[in-house]
C-alpha cells in the first residue's frame, strides 16, 4: 500500500532544542512479508531467524558474518558470539559472556564490548577461537552497558565509555586506540557524550558521525532530546553541564559560556527515540531508533530527518555489507536480522 504523506522529524536549531515535528513527502509501501514499511524502490528480506536478543552483527575479513546476542537475562552472563552462514544453522563459537554488545574486526582478530570491558581473540587455524581476554580496564560507564565498537578508516578501534556523572571527567567519551596492541592504548578523540552508542563514517570523505543516546532529567525542562552528531577529533558535545543544541544544565554548572563553545548536534530526535544504530548508506546517514521501533535516514548537509523504515519490535544496530550493496538492521526483540536493498 502506498503512503503519499508521512510525518518526519526535522530537527530544528531553535533555542529550546525541543524537535519539532514537519510534514516530509515520501512514498513508502508496506511490505507483505516481513511486516515492515519501506521506501519503494527498496526491498528487504530476513537473513537470519530464531536469534536469541541479538545487539550487533560485523563482518569478519573473510566476509563471514558474526553477531553478538546477550542469549538471556542482560546481566546472566550468558551472552554469545555466533558464526553465521546463510542457510546454516547459527554456531556459537564464543559463548558465557557479560552483556556482549558490540563486536568488530581489526589487524585479524576479534573485539568484543563486553559490558565495561573490551575484549580480544584471534581465531585458531581450525576457525575456533580462544577465551577473549580483557584488553582494557575498566572503563567508567553508565551501570548498563558501553554500546558498540567499530574499526574506522584508519584501521583503528573506535569505542566509547558511557557518561557516569559520578565520574564526568574520565566517562561521556569516544575512545580509540591502535588494534593488535595488549593491553590497548586509549586515547580519547571526542568527549561529552552521555551515551555514543554507535558510529558510522562517510566512505568517501572519511567524516565521522555519531549518536548520542540521553537519560534523565533536566531540572525545568525534563528528558533531554537525542542526538546525531559529527565528531571532529577533539570535539565537546558539552555532557553533562549542557544538553541538546548548547542548552545549559545547572544542575551540573552549565552556563552560557561555556555551552555555547560546545559542538552543536547535527539533528536531534525526542527523548527515550533511543538512537542505537547508525549507517552511512545510499548517501544519507539511517539511524536505528530504538525507542520508536523505526528507522529514520538524516541528511548528512543539512541535518533534514525523513522516515525510512517502520514496524520493527526493536532495532538496535545497523551494518552495511563490505560491497556497500545492503544494509543489514538488527532487531534484538524480534530475534532477526534483516536485510535491505536499493533496487
Amino acid at each position: 500500500m502506498l503512503i503519499a504523506l508521512v510525518i518526519a522529524f526535522i530537527i530544528t536549531s531553535c533555542g529550546s532544542g525541543i524537535p519539532t515535528p514537519v510534514v516530509s513527502p515520501l512514498t513508502s509501501e508496506h511490505d507483505p512479508q516481513t511486516g515492515l514499511t519501506l521506501p519503494v524502490g527498496w526491498t528487504v528480506s530476513v537473513l537470519y531467524s530464531g536469534l536469541t536478543q541479538p545487539t550487533h552483527a560485523a563482518f569478519a575479513p573473510d566476509g563471514t558474518l558474526y553477531v553478538t546476542q546477550l542469549n538471556g537475562d542482560e546481566n546472566a552472563g550468558l551472552g554469545q558470539v555466533l558464526r553465521l552462514h546463510e542457510g546454516q544453522t547459527p554456531e556459537v563459537v564464543i559463548d558465557k559472556l557479560n552483556k556482549p554488545t558490540g563486536l568488530t574486526w581489526a589487524d585479524g582478530a576479534l573485539y568484543i564490548v563486553a559490558r565495561e570491558f573490551v575484549l580480544a581473540t584471534r581465531p585458531n587455524t581450525d576457525g575456533s577461537f580462544p577465551p577473549p581476554q580483557r584488553v582494557t580496564e575498566a572503563l567508567p560507564f553508565n551501570g548498563r552497558s558501553n554500546g558498540q565498537i567499530f574499526t574506522g578508516p584508519d584501521g583503528a578501534l573506535y569505542f566509547q565509555s558511557t557518561g557516569n556523572e559520578n565520574d564526568p571527567e574520565n566517562s561521556g567519551l569516544i575512545l580509540t586506540a591502535k588494534a593488535g596492541e595488549a593491553p590497548l592504548k586509549v586515547e580519547r578523540a571526542a568527549r561529552g557524550l552521555k551515551n555514543a552508542y554507535a558510529l558510522a563514517w562517510n566512505p568517501v570523505t572519511g567524516q565521522l558521525y555519531t549518536t548520542d543516546i540521553g537519560d534523565g532529567n533536566i531540572a525545568g525542562y525534563g528528558q533531554p532530546p537525542e542526538e546525531l552528531n559529527v565528531v571532529h577529533r577533539g570535539s565537546n558535545f558539552g555532557w553533562p553541564r549542557c544538553y541538546g543544541n548548547q542548552l545549559e544544565n545547572a544542575q551540573f554548572g552549565g552556563e552560557r559560556v561555556y555551552c555555547s563553545d560546545t559542538d552543536v548536534p547535527l539533528a536531534m530526535f525526542p527523548a527515550r527515540s533511543t538512537p542505537s544504530g547508525l549507517a552511512f548508506f545510499d548517501g544519507k546517514l539511517i539511524v536505528a531508533l530504538y525507542g520508536l521501533q523505526k528507522l529514520v535516514s538524516v541528511d548528512p548537509n543539512s541535518g533534514a530527518v525523513g522516515e525510512f523504515a517502520s514496524g520493527f519490535k526493536h532495532p538496535v544496530a545497523l551494518t552495511v555489507t563490505p560491497d556497500r550493496q545492503a544494509m543489514l538492521v538488527v532487531d534484538i526483540d524480534a530475534g532477526i536480522i534483516y536485510r535491505f536493498f536499493k533496487q
